[in-house]
């Protein structure tokens, strides 16, 4: 065994001698001592967010309440939130391993980087913010505010990095278009494109638009934000692998699969105290990539995440994926969508009700939603009702989030 594939199993069974300390993992892992190698991953249960939810709040807790000094939770509006709570050491060894992400990226103590995301309970913004310090970086967290805001910030400190969802930097892109905003007064050079499911084409969108490159860069709260990022080949994710360990398990059977078959995407923490996860299934569908990327990096790397496993829509007996179907009306539409947002509103159990789509055009034609009408019933076999909306309806000056699917 290689020195990182030992250092990788000694870290591991140290995650499993401290997840026994609490009670959501002593009777799960009561039978299990140590593992052999990293092989025998397999022999340990999987952790689900319905049990993380149970957990609320101190079942997942593995060390004394005296040593937390951060608790953060999951964005998501459904149910008890999931919680990661961390002690000193782990905000110290968590912001070591994500800097080098940041990185990856080209972030340096001459970088000027604008946070535009939520704050707060939320663990993507907070928790980037401090690997990005810890190189010696300036981070300005504007957080969520009106776009005309965003932008002066951007302007009046010379801003050459931000953060935001992929729908955000589309937004931008048309505001600073439609109000006749110089691009030559912004010196952005780059965004890191977080916090919702996106394509090469909204990816090569955004680029052309603004003028900068764009990196992928993937996390969740429950393990911890920004363990795996794209290189300047944007060949998939590296994993910070020394930290997390990444695997691929079929949906339905939770056997493991290997390289390049998609599945479920399951991770387990090797240097977190207060809140060590093993074997969460993320509901995020990936798959391990063959070889060695181009830039030369061995660490493990997965493709970028193409759907949820709960993403999937029926609609009168037909799957759906909603995120290709967004990516077939941006295809057939193009720059005709102000801002990039589309909501899908469909009904369970009901053959009679009509899904409805709403976008936000940047002329008021209604050609344009019959020819949509139209095209969506050839491809797919479904009528929609296909309906204008203001930019206002997807509110993204006040949320840095907007979910593609509503159930009425």
């Amino acid at each position: 065994m290689i020195k990182s594939d030992q250092e990788k199993l000694t870290n591991l069974n140290l995650t499993i001698k401290r997840a026994k300390k609490s009670i959501l993992y002593s009777d799960k892992l009561k039978n299990i001592e140590k593992l052999n190698s990293l092989k025998d991953i397999s022999s340990l249960p999987f952790t689900t967010k319905d049990e993380l939810r149970e957990a609320y709040p101190f079942n997942g807790l593995c060390v004394d309440k005296s040593d937390i000094i951060e608790m953060h939770t999951t964005s998501g509006t459904t149910g008890k939130p999931t919680l990661s709570f961390y002690t000193k050491r782990d905000l110290e060894i968590g912001s070591n391993a994500i800097s080098n992400a940041w990185k990856k990226f080209g972030i340096d103590e001459n970088s000027r980087v604008q946070f535009i995301m939520g704050y707060g309970l939320f663990s993507g913004a907070m928790l980037n913010t401090y690997a990005i310090q810890e190189l010696g970086a300036f981070v300005l967290p504007s957080g969520i505010q009106p776009m005309i805001k965003q932008v002066e910030l951007m302007i009046d400190f010379g801003i050459d990095t931000v953060v935001a969802t992929p729908g955000f930097m589309l937004y931008l892109s048309d505001f600073i278009e439609n109000n006749n905003i110089s691009r030559d007064k912004l010196k952005l050079t780059r965004a890191i494109v977080a916090g919702e499911i996106y394509s090469d084409f909204v990816r090569n969108q955004i680029e052309k638009k603004l003028n900068i490159r764009v990196y992928d860069h993937y996390g969740l709260c429950e393990v911890n934000t920004g363990i795996a990022y794209e290189c300047d080949c944007k060949n998939g994710l590296h994993v910070l692998d020394d930290y997390v360990i990444a695997e691929i398990v079929d949906i339905k059977t939770g056997e493991i699969l290997s390289g390049g078959e998609y599945g479920e995407l399951v991770l387990t923490s090797l240097k977190k105290d207060a809140s060590p996860i093993i074997r969460y299934r993320t509901g995020d569908v990936s798959c391990i990539l063959r070889g060695v990327c181009s830039c030369g990096d061995k660490n493990v790397r997965i493709d970028r995440i193409k759907t949820r496993v709960d993403d999937l829509i029926f609609i009168k007996g037909v799957k759906i994926n909603p995120h290709e179907l967004k990516e077939l009306i941006f295809n057939y539409l193009g720059n005709l969508i102000f801002g990039g947002d589309i909501k899908i509103k469909v009904r369970k159990n009901s053959i009679n009700f009509i899904p409805k789509i709403y976008l936000t055009l940047k002329e008021e034609k209604p050609e344009f939603l019959l020819s949509l009408k139209n095209k969506l019933k050839e491809e797919i076999g479904i009528n929609f009702d296909v309906k204008n909306v203001d930019i206002s309806y997807f509110n993204r000056e006040g949320s840095n989030k907007v979910k593609i699917v509503e159930y009425v």
